[in-house]
């Protein structure tokens, strides 16, 4: 999940980034371009699916089973560096722009396995305190938040379908399966049915 949405953002903001900027995927440094920090993850509960899901052949036998898929919100803690002050803002104008609230990631840029599964972009707060707590030089940060989901493998070891099924039906103290005698009398018995042996 955390590799494709990488690769995902690199794929948006590229095309956003003046040429030959480079896009890191590491700790802040001094080198210029622009470094994407994955500094926290946090479990979105309420989005998390619950349900196991069934997955069906053409006849309609269930083949394999899905797990719930899991939501994350990935904390991105985001930095540019560049010779000149312009070229900085310029750099953080782009990231703002890729990181539209409520923005989903192109499908063209996420796996197949992600199909249906929207990746959303938003900005979050406290930024600048997550970069002042590393103790490196002051510079302006920004947290982008994307929101993506965990697809587990499906599950294949499931049991074979039954063949057939054999109900039984039996008065109280007799075996499923015995036949009373054809002449035997039956009566009630408050609600219930009971056989006497002639």
């Amino acid at each position: 999940m955390i590799a494709d949405v990488n690769r995902a953002l690199r794929g948006l903001l590229t095309p956003l980034l003046p040429a030959h900027c480079e896009l890191r995927f590491a700790a802040p440094g001094p080198d210029d371009g622009v470094t994407f920090f994955l500094a926290d993850v946090h479990e979105d509960e309420k989005a998390s699916g619950t349900d196991w899901t069934d997955l069906r052949d053409a006849a309609g036998r269930v083949t394999a089973r899905r797990p719930p898929v899991r939501r994350f919100d990935l904390h991105y803690l985001v930095t540019v560096a560049a010779a000149e002050p312009e070229a900085e803002a310029d750099l953080l104008d782009a990231v703002l722009i890729a990181a539209d609230p409520g923005r989903r990631l192109p499908a063209e840029l996420l796996p197949a396995g992600l199909a249906g599964h929207p990746v959303t972009l938003r900005l979050g707060e406290g930024a600048w305190s997550a970069y002042a707590d590393r103790g490196t030089a002051p510079r302006t940060a920004l947290r982008v938040i994307a929101n993506a989901p965990l697809v587990l493998p499906v599950v294949t070891d499931i049991a074979a379908p039954a063949e057939n099924i054999t109900l039984g039906v039996a008065a109280p103290g007799r075996t499923a399966g015995r036949r009373p005698e054809p002449d035997a009398p039956r009566g009630w018995r408050g609600a219930r049915i009971s056989e006497e042996e002639s």
